[in-house]
């Protein structure tokens, strides 16, 4: 048991973020568009390697606890990290969207009403983003305690429990994200289209 309530807070440390990283509405391969993709990069990578440093603290002081300590402690940790990451989140989509808005404001082919929609499919995205996130943290955490406190599993079964989980969400999170990039590209279609067919027709 000891064994197992140790190898259950270790996963809970080792989970990855789920989607931490805000898909960037901004296209394009112009050297402003590289800079802030670059930035937003740059930042997501700096937030991780924190949070990797913090739990390697943490595995530290827990050394000499009891595994029921380990455990809450590792728990606490990990919600306060999924916390940390939704306002990192919703920071760099608050940059993106504002970015988008700013780099829209200066493009004189799309319309108001265009820029407008753009705009809200991204928030719309952004939105289904969070509650994705929130429903997967809540399937790991239930799933962890569920498997921590089975006696009718051994070891093995349960590491091969765990680890058939975290396939079923990376095929999970692969679907999303390809669902996701489908309707953006299905989007900028439309707006394309739209576009030119609006534009004078030269003879």
């Amino acid at each position: 048991m000891k064994r197992m309530s140790v190898l259950i807070g270790a996963i809970l440390l080792a989970i990855p973020a789920l989607l931490l990283a805000e898909q960037p509405a901004i296209k394009g391969g112009n050297p402003q568009n590289q800079k802030f993709r670059q930035q937003q990069l740059t930042e997501r990578q700096q937030h991780r390697q924190s949070q990797q440093e913090e739990n390697k603290q943490l595995r530290e002081s827990l050394k000499g606890k009891t595994p029921a300590e380990k455990k809450a402690a590792m728990e606490q940790n990990r919600e306060t990290q999924y916390t940390e990451n939704k306002a990192f989140n919703q920071k760099q989509h608050d940059e993106n969207v504002a970015y988008l808005q700013q780099r829209l404001a200066g493009n004189t082919k799309l319309t108001d009403a265009q820029k407008n929609e753009l705009i809200s499919f991204y928030e719309q995205q952004y939105g289904e983003n969070v509650s994705y996130r929130d429903q997967q943290h809540k399937e790991n955490m239930d799933f962890f305690e569920s498997i921590a406190g089975n006696q009718n599993m051994t070891m093995e079964q349960k590491k091969a429990a765990i680890q058939a989980h975290h396939q079923e969400q990376k095929s999970e999170n692969q679907a999303h994200h390809t669902t996701q990039v489908a309707e953006r590209k299905a989007e900028h279609q439309k707006v394309k289209g739209e576009v030119k067919s609006a534009a004078p027709v030269t003879k």
